[in-house]
């Protein structure tokens, strides 16, 4: 299969993955690059305009985002109660889906991880270095410390800058 068909059952894949009924007009996102690994695709964003989209795009969709690193460690602590939540919003087929938005500087971190964690809630990664131009635009309060989660839907943004100390805690943030 020729690059240009990867990447374009990638993004279909990806606004499959993202939008829920067919009455809402669909979440487009154009990765630069498309990472298949064995459980999922990683799509690379070079510059944040690509994931914009995510964050200006209100429909019933809930979605829960989150942004890490490998090298972070709160970050890594707080991933398993990411995919318990995708997980649990799957198998009760909630109009809901997370997110996680890697803000590794290479692939191989990346790759290596999910890999290792066997994570399949979807991930992207942003690997647009310019920081300064792009968090004012997620939210003007964000300092650029991670983790950070966004809850978004078509009421409102909510903006949590701390890392979540168990399930519960993500879980009760989300259901606020």
């Amino acid at each position: 299969m020729t690059n240009f068909i990867k990447h374009t059952l990638s993004v279909i894949s990806f606004l499959f993955i993202i939008s829920c009924g067919q009455q809402e007009t669909a979440l487009v996102l154009q990765p630069d690059e498309v990472i298949q690994l064995e459980q999922q695709e990683v799509l690379k964003f070079n510059k944040f305009d690509g994931l914009a989209p995510l964050f200006s795009h209100k429909d019933d969709t809930l979605r829960v985002i989150n942004f890490w690193a490998t090298w972070c460690k709160p970050c890594v602590k707080e991933l398993p109660y990411f995919e318990q939540l995708d997980q649990e919003f799957k198998a009760k087929g909630q109009k809901a889906k997370v997110v996680l938005i890697s803000l590794d500087m290479n692939e191989k971190n990346i790759s290596n991880y999910i890999k290792k964690k066997n994570l399949t809630t979807p991930t992207l990664w942003l690997d647009d270095p310019d920081g300064n131009a792009w968090l004012g635009k997620v939210n003007p309060n964000w300092d650029g410390a991670i983790p950070v989660t966004l809850i978004i839907d078509k009421n409102k943004t909510v903006f949590h800058n701390k890392d979540f100390h168990d399930y519960e805690e993500l879980k009760n943030f989300v259901t606020q």
